[in-house]
């Protein structure tokens, strides 16, 4: 058993639908030289153990108009009002990720915007009109890159962080 217990076809089912979540159970079968009978089986276990938590598209944000993205820190008052706070923020439709986080801020929002100016609005208007917020800091990403999720089955033990 390797990483969190998978062994190598569960591990290589993961790291397949990471890459393409429209696979077939068929497709997959013959790729781990089993049944696609075989291959529901393990999913299901693998849904059942929450490793496998559903099947997304990669949307092109950019494509859609969305062409600004930026990274928000954002000082807020203390307490119970952080619920409250992040609750409201996740009403957005900028609003792709809102973190609770250590350190310098106390959340850490992903935004997406249309235009400059309407990333500017969001952060001048919205973002201090909301209910708990003390101060933020906008961050404008140039370029952001991400793994697939099956980039942390590749070579993992389980023993690094």
């Amino acid at each position: 058993m390797g990483t969190l217990g998978l062994d190598v076809i569960d591990a290589k089912i993961v790291g397949m639908l990471a890459e393409d979540a429209r696979l077939s159970a068929r497709a997959m079968a013959r790729a781990v030289g089993m049944s696609p009978t075989g291959i529901a089986d393990r999913l299901e276990r693998l849904h059942n153990r929450g490793i496998i938590l559903g099947y997304h598209a990669d949307i092109g944000l950019a494509a859609l108009g969305w062409d600004v993205e930026a990274i928000i820190g954002i000082t807020t008052q203390q307490g119970e009002i952080l619920q409250t706070l992040v609750d409201h923020l996740m009403t957005f439709p900028e609003v792709i990720t809102v973190y609770i986080v250590t350190g310098r801020w106390d959340v850490l929002l992903s935004v997406r915007a249309r235009s400059q100016q309407a990333l500017q609005d969001f952060v001048v208007r919205s973002l201090p009109a909301s209910p708990g917020f003390v101060r933020s800091e906008t961050m404008v990403c140039w370029e952001a890159r991400r793994k697939s999720a099956g980039a942390f089955l590749a070579g993992n033990d389980g023993d690094g962080l």
